[in-house]
Parts: structure tokens; sequence; C-alpha cells
């Protein structure tokens, strides 16, 4: 009998510690959930109190903060959208869709790009090296920029490149998988990229963001 009462109580006392148990993980996903939610929800109220909700296409669209062009009174905001991880986890990563240009010469901003549906998957500024206690300037941006469903590393987009206020715009090359390498040397800008499994170097005039050259390096084979 004694045993028998022993097992009895040590058979209630493992319920009550499989019920706490179940109730910890309850609460806990539970918790996990409610703030899963909470955050989706945040980044849906950001969206949706972000400025100029009736120049885009998508809701989850928003503009990031903007910040000047270095060396220049002009500002530019990213354009983002949000893309989710999956599962449970809160975390996850933007895309930029495109680029607003505000100039303050001018009376209207500007778009980058004249749509929403590709993204800005590469981008490097080219800036003059600070020279007699002047700041950084900077004087043109290469961007490469790829359609939406596009895989950002193995599609192919178009390179292109423009001015501190998003002018001149001109395009470097398109099918282009990859931006390697863009410098200034003294007044030219050089811009290594690689296309169809080769590598391109091309040179543009920094005044005019003109063309000056392009060719495709030959590169031996390994043994």
């Amino acid at each position: 009998m004694k045993w028998t009462r022993a097992f009895r109580y040590l058979w209630r006392v493992n319920a009550v510690l499989i019920l706490v148990a179940a109730g910890a993980v309850t609460f806990g996903v539970g918790a996990l959930v409610l703030s899963e939610f909470h955050d989706r929800a945040a980044r849906s109220r950001e969206a949706e109190s972000g400025p100029l909700p009736s120049a885009l296409s998508d809701p989850r669209l928003f503009l990031g903060q903007a910040s000047l062009v270095p060396g220049t009174s002009v500002m530019r905001a990213d354009l983002l959208l949000h893309r989710d991880s999956g599962g449970f986890s809160s975390g996850g990563y933007a895309e930029v869709r495109n680029v607003l240009f505000v100039d303050p010469a001018e009376k209207d901003a500007r778009w980058l790009l004249p749509d929403d549906q590709h993204v800005i998957v590469e981008h490097s500024d080219i800036a003059e090296e600070p020279q007699d206690r002047r700041p950084k300037r900077t004087v043109a941006t290469v961007a490469l920029v790829k359609a939406s469903g596009a895989d950002h590393q193995i599609g192919k987009g178009r390179l292109l490149l423009f001015g501190p206020t998003g002018r001149p715009l001109t395009e470097i090359a398109d099918g282009v998988r990859a931006l390697h390498v863009a410098a200034l040397s003294g007044d030219q800008i050089t811009v290594l990229y690689e296309r169809d499994r080769q590598l391109v170097v091309a040179v543009f005039d920094v005044a005019s963001l003109g063309k000056q050259r392009d060719q495709v390096l030959g590169i031996p084979a390994l043994r």
C-alpha cells in the first residue's frame, strides 16, 4: 500500500510538471506569434504613413531616410520594399526599388527610374578625394538595376551611370550580371563589370559622363 501511494503521488507530480511545461511552451509560441504580428503591423503602419503614397504602386513600398549626396546640396532617399525572411522570424531585408532626388534648386523631386518594378542590387558612389580641407564630393554613381523577379546574384540587368542629381543618366551596358569596380582617375571614370561571362572595362568622361571607350578583357586560361 505504501508503494501504491508513493506511485500515485509521483504520478500526480509528473502530471503537474507536464501541465506546467505545456503551458510554458504554449505561452512562448503565442508570444512569438504575437511579436511577429506586431512587427509586421508596425512595418505596415510605417509604409502607410510614409510620404507620397499615391505615387507608389505597392502599399508595402516606403521611402527610407533621406541624406545629402556628399559634397552637394542635393538630397536623395531610397524607395524600399521590405521582404520577410519567412517563418516565425521577425528578420528580413529591404530591396531598393528606386531613388528619389530632391534638388533645392528645382520645384519638384525626381525619380531615378520610371517605375518601381526593378531592384537596384548594387551601387557605388564615385567621389573625388578631399583636398585642401574641402570635403569629399560625389561626382557620379554607378548602379546595377535588375527586374524585380530576377535573381540578384546571377540575373542580368542594366548598368547605369548618373550624376549627383540623377542626371545625366547614361546606360553603360545591358545584360550585366555584376558590377566589380567603379573608380575616378583624373578626369576619367573607370568601370569594371561582368557581362556574358566576360569582364569589360569602360571609361567615361567625368564632366559629361559620356563614354570614351570600352573593351572586353582577355583572361588567360588556367592550367
